[in-house]
């Protein structure tokens, strides 16, 4: 066996492994008209479209329910419902309740809701949590940021542009 092979045993390996650790992070942030900026938090799992980009659109239409969302701080995982405390690693309870899992409420860490003054602002901080998705409510729609045209597109248009 070369060192060659060997890299790209290696290499697969640490795709496999990563396949199955590695969590799909995102953003979710609304805009506040009134300052000029926007609040933002930090969603560790199933960020990709199909999932988080779908509930936002379904499941949280209305504004108060966004700042209720947004009121919790940074999440484990989205769900269709807000929902109530429960023991943070009771995910079979979580499941079943369609619930939100949150950092604060669930687990008792500190509050985090991040307040951004600027587009370049939540890049950076996306940047910084590793996020692979930046939703914003704003105007009373979501968006979706698409890395290859540099800008926050319509969420739902890009949820059903191959339906």
């Amino acid at each position: 066996m070369t060192l060659s092979t060997i890299g790209l045993v290696v290499t697969k390996n640490i795709n496999q492994i990563k396949e199955k650790i590695m969590a799909t992070r995102s953003v979710i942030a609304k805009l506040d008209n009134s300052e000029k900026g926007a609040k933002a938090i930090y969603c560790h799992s199933d960020g990709y479209l199909d999932y988080v980009g779908k509930i936002l659109d379904e499941h949280y239409q209305n504004e108060s329910k966004v700042d209720e969302l947004l009121a919790h701080g940074d999440l484990s995982s989205l769900d269709k419902n807000i929902g109530e405390k429960l023991d943070f690693n009771d995910y079979k309870l979580f499941y079943e309740k369609e619930q939100c899992r949150f950092y604060h409420r669930d687990r008792g860490e500190k509050l985090n809701i991040e307040t951004l003054t600027s587009e370049e602002d939540i890049l950076d901080y996306a940047s910084s949590c590793c996020a692979e998705y930046i939703y914003m409510f704003a105007y009373g729609s979501w968006y979706v940021y698409k890395d290859n045209v540099k800008q926050f597109v319509e969420l739902e248009e890009v949820l059903y542009e191959n339906a």
